[in-house]
């Protein structure tokens, strides 16, 4: 009787590992002389691009592809590019950078009538996690948040640059305001040099910036002052810098640069694709490269990046209303 419940258990096992076993396409991905295209949602030569041109190399050799092309996609904020990975075969041949919370806030504006959202992208792997800081120049009376906070409630018009409405610079600005009760005046730049030229010119009472390559130095060189980082934790490269949390204020705000594929994709596939991504990461000679442009690696599996959006995506939707104040 229990040689024949033995038998009988081990049938079922091999059962359930045939059911669960990838299917015959899915076995030999990727086929020999297929290309898998990552579409890059902006302009070739910028910092997302730069990065994504690094990695590729690494992911074909990781996962034995015969060509893995970038395809630049820009227009309307990466919208362009990201519709039209949302629109691709999900065969694992076409997977893309989605950046948060670029992707996240322009399928919640209505006005954009963005074809995507999170239900129709398949999330493959984080690639990159930039803290968003809040700066002042070298001859700013500010020197923390709680000054500038001060400064508002005392009625003092403060104004604070960001990349652009909406951007992660301008979402942390406007949980600073929700938080701390008070008006800060919201200035939007076209991007991170923009940004920067307002606070060292003087043109804004602080900036929103992500920290890594010029602002680093920047910072460094004294000319610009961290009041406060929007993370969790210390940063690295900062670690004398105060979080936003360390002084009252619980705000965790980012730039990330995941990478998806469409929806549908076969989990096969997913896990193939992932783990050609954190083995492309954990190569020394793509880490020395990555260290030294100031890339801030922080490498999470598709469950991990799922919670992480859909977390992102709770925090963005009450700012929604709020992105004209």
């Amino acid at each position: 009787m229990k040689n024949k419940f033995k038998l009988a258990v081990s049938a079922l096992s091999i059962a359930g590992l045939l059911l669960n076993a990838p299917s015959a396409s899915a076995a030999v991905y990727p086929a020999k002389g297929k290309t898998i295209t990552i579409i890059v949602p902006y302009d070739a030569g910028g910092a997302g691009d730069i990065g994504a041109r690094m990695l590729a190399p690494y992911i074909k050799t990781a996962i034995g592809a015969t060509n893995v092309e970038i395809v630049n996609k820009p227009g309307a904020g990466s919208q362009v590019g990201i519709s039209a990975l949302a629109a691709a075969n999900p065969d694992g041949y076409t997977i893309g950078f989605t950046h948060l919370p670029a992707t996240i806030t322009t399928y919640l504006d209505p006005t954009r009538a963005a074809t995507y959202d999170l239900t129709k992208l398949t999330p493959l792997a984080m690639m990159v996690v930039v803290p968003t800081i809040l700066v002042v120049r070298a001859e700013s009376k500010y020197t923390s948040i709680k000054d500038l906070i001060a400064d508002a409630k005392g009625g003092a018009k403060v104004t604070i640059s960001d990349s652009g409405i909406l951007s992660d610079g301008h979402l942390a600005s406007l949980q600073l305001q929700q938080l701390a009760g008070v008006k800060l005046q919201a200035v939007h730049s076209t991007g991170g040099a923009a940004t920067t030229a307002d606070v060292l010119g003087g043109q804004v009472s602080a900036g929103t910036l992500n920290v890594g390559g010029a602002t680093n130095e920047l910072i460094k060189s004294g000319k610009l002052r961290i009041l406060g980082i929007f993370s969790k934790t210390k940063d690295k490269t900062f670690p004398t810098a105060k979080t936003a949390k360390d002084q009252g204020y619980p705000i965790y705000v980012s730039t990330s640069r995941a990478i998806s594929g469409p929806a549908g994709m076969s989990a096969s596939v997913v896990i193939k694709i992932s783990s050609a991504i954190r083995t492309a990461m954990l190569n020394p000679e793509f880490v020395a490269k990555a260290n030294a442009a100031g890339l801030y690696l922080k490498f999470m599996w598709p469950n991990q990046l799922q919670t992480y959006w859909s977390e992102m995506q709770t925090a963005t939707i009450p700012l929604m209303a709020l992105k004209n104040s």
